[in-house]
């Protein structure tokens, strides 16, 4: 493709709805499989503008204040993010897998005022804010709609394209996770330009099953919008009814994340995969060549991006190679610098930095100077990311992602923070200290993704059993946190300034470890 000039791109969420609806406003917006609800861009609008006059009238939400989601994938969740922003207030989402803690931390580290949960998650929430240091107030997202139906249909919006529209939490990579801060104009560009790479035009259907608290879905929302086409939204990924629904509402596109592949491979093969046309962006890698021989009319993507930048490369269509994770997306270039900021030649591993020449990097870390101004290098025209991933350039000039720089471990799709997962750990009654490491099974190799396990020392006079343990870890961490191995130990190896060394316990691997499910 001739590549849009994303700098041009600058505009807010607002006047992306408003120019989408201005050019296309009886034309399909929305699908909702689980439900069958159906939005032209002139209705989701129309949502949308009623329920920010319902925040603003009826609840007093205003401009710069912080406002959490946390829902499943439905209508009204869309409908409430584009009227946060809409009002020029700050979208939080929460991960809607996390309680206790770690949600409290969320609405406690983002200043949050309100939170627009479903019925889902209320008690959750309920439970988690109860010694929250903010003052919280919960609103019922699910009855938004109607609640705003006499409201009015237009709303003026102050918010400026360069104004906060999101943070965004990390699973946190060197502790708890970070704020990452974008603006109306860095994730609009971002959307625009990830969905460029698939040729996208007003004609494309495009399927969106991933949760909203990710930043990758709500992007797929801002592309769609720019481009004026249709999204197919699921509550979440059904591989059983995964055809079905690509046939019944003519999908182009979807998004696929590692473990979707490997979920449609174990399905029996049906005429309808092996003809259907449809591209796909993900993250594939050593996956790719099984992949295009079980679906041979597919054209596949790959791409290396994160929170504070998502598409950082892309792979070109259909040449995706082993280890490759794609070409700088232009302006943009990619170095890979060594332990004194040289930057390293062609074949030798170091830090991923992206020097950002299109203003679609993060603006930095919420209430966090030290830690912006570590991964943040600002210079004349551009910022240069400092990823804290570790990578290597070949010589086409493509990346190929090494590992983590940083302690951090991907678990079914999430990464996870080493040492906020200690910090909770440490938090049981009869735990002394812990130390947490990833183990890769041999079944999950090319995907890299890693199970957690727990090498714990339990107080003196103490005794944990692995069965109450796991019953504590399911009351009181997310999902993709709970350990699936146990290590029970008396001591961890330590250096001589009493820091654990976890390299050590990592080279046990699961010798002696009890697996908990």
């Amino acid at each position: 493709m001739s590549g849009t000039d994303i700098t041009k791109v600058n505009m807010t969420t607002r006047e992306l709805m408003r120019e989408a609806t201005r050019a296309a406003k009886d034309k399909p917006c929305l699908y909702y499989v689980q439900t069958g609800c159906r939005d032209t861009f002139g209705e989701f609008e129309t949502k949308v503008n009623r329920i920010s006059n319902l925040l603003v009238n009826r609840y007093g939400v205003k401009q710069g204040d912080k406002v959490c989601t946390m829902a499943e994938n439905i209508p009204e969740l869309l409908y409430t993010i584009m009227a946060i922003t809409n009002i020029g207030a700050v979208w939080v989402p929460i991960n809607t897998m996390l309680i206790g803690e770690s949600l409290r931390y969320i609405i406690d580290a983002s200043d949050a005022s309100y939170v627009c949960v479903s019925a889902k998650f209320h008690d959750v929430l309920s439970q988690a804010i109860v010694d929250s240091a903010n003052r919280v107030t919960s609103l019922p997202l699910e009855k938004f709609s109607e609640m705003a139906r006499d409201e009015k249909t237009e709303f003026e919006s102050l918010a400026k394209p360069d104004d906060l529209s999101m943070i965004i939490f990390t699973s946190g990579t060197t502790g708890f996770p970070k704020g990452v801060m974008h603006t109306h104009n860095t994730f609009i560009r971002t959307g625009v330009r990830g969905l460029e790479e698939l040729g996208t035009d007003e004609n494309h259907r495009i399927h969106v099953y991933l949760p909203f608290f990710h930043g990758w879905a709500y992007l797929i929302l801002l592309g769609a919008l720019y481009y004026k086409c249709l999204v197919v939204m699921e509550d979440r990924f059904h591989p059983e009814t995964y055809w079905e629904t690509i046939e019944k509402y003519g999908i182009t596109q979807d998004h696929w994340t590692g473990t979707v592949p490997l979920n449609l491979m174990k399905l029996p093969k049906c005429d309808f995969e092996q003809k259907v046309r449809l591209r796909i962006v993900g993250t594939f890698g050593a996956m790719y060549a099984i992949m295009k021989e079980r679906w041979p009319n597919l054209s596949f993507q790959s791409l290396y991006g994160q929170t504070e930048h998502p598409f950082m490369t892309e792979v070109p269509q259909d040449q995706i190679y082993p280890g490759s994770d794609g070409l700088p997306k232009p302006p943009d270039e990619i170095m890979i610098v060594g332990n004194n900021g040289e930057i390293l030649p062609e074949g030798e591993t170091g830090e991923i930095v992206c020097r950002c020449r299109c203003g679609v990097v993060m603006k930095g870390y919420y209430k966090n100077p030290e830690a912006s101004a570590s991964s943040l290098k600002v210079g004349k025209g551009r910022t240069d990311l400092h990823t804290g991933d570790l990578g290597k350039l070949d010589p086409k000039g493509h990346l190929h992602f090494v590992g983590r720089k940083k302690d951090a471990l991907r678990v079914r799709g999430e990464m996870v923070s080493v040492e906020h997962i200690e910090h909770l750990l440490n938090g049981h009654p009869k735990i002394a200290e812990s130390a947490i490491v990833g183990y890769i099974a041999p079944e999950k190799a090319e995907l890299k993704e890693e199970e957690i396990v727990a090498h714990l020392v339990v107080r003196k006079g103490e005794a944990l059993a692995p069965e109450e343990f796991h019953a504590w870890s399911e009351k009181n961490l997310a999902r993709f946190m709970r350990p699936r191995y146990i290590v029970i130990r008396e001591k961890l190896p330590k250096t001589a300034t009493e820091r654990i060394q976890r390299f050590k316990v990592r080279e046990e691997g699961i010798s002696g470890a009890v697996k908990l499910y």
